[in-house]
């Protein structure tokens, strides 16, 4: 006599794909984990370079002088108007970064034209990857480099 099969899994066959699930999932997890510090980074960079332009463009279309503030070895800046010190965003970034002046000298001043009133760069360390952030005269250029 023959056996019914009734065209199911066995508990086996079960238990070897969630093997194999397992096995998958546990080599991927680390590149996940880098996927996700890179967008990170990408996300501080770009609300950074955001930010930076908001307060030019804040200094141009108010006409005044607007001054922006990074804490040295802390990971926050603030950006305020010059006259009257009227503060107009504050940041914290979340995490281990911290920035580190180089040449630049704090406050930078973006003019009312949008220039900023020196050049320079700072330091933006996180804890595998350093950028640096230049500032340049004229137009109120900047623009961030990975070290």
């Amino acid at each position: 006599m023959k056996a019914v099969r009734n065209h199911g899994f066995t508990l086996i066959e079960m238990l070897l794909v969630l093997a194999a699930i397992t096995v998958l999932m546990a080599v991927s997890l680390p590149f996940f984990d880098r996927a996700a510090e890179q967008k990170t980074e990408w996300y501080i960079l770009t609300q950074l370079r955001d930010d930076l332009l908001y307060a030019q463009q804040y200094a141009m279309t108010h006409q005044t002088r607007v001054t922006v503030t990074f804490a040295e070895n802390r990971p926050e800046y603030w950006i305020a108007e010059m006259q009257g010190g009227k503060t107009i965003l504050k940041r914290s970034i979340s995490g281990t970064w911290k920035f580190q002046l180089t040449t630049l000298t704090m406050p930078l001043i973006f003019l009312e034209n949008g220039n900023v009133n020196k050049a320079g760069s700072l330091l933006l360390k996180g804890k595998n990857t350093t950028y640096k952030i230049v500032f340049l005269l004229g137009k109120g250029r900047f623009y961030v480099q990975k070290m």
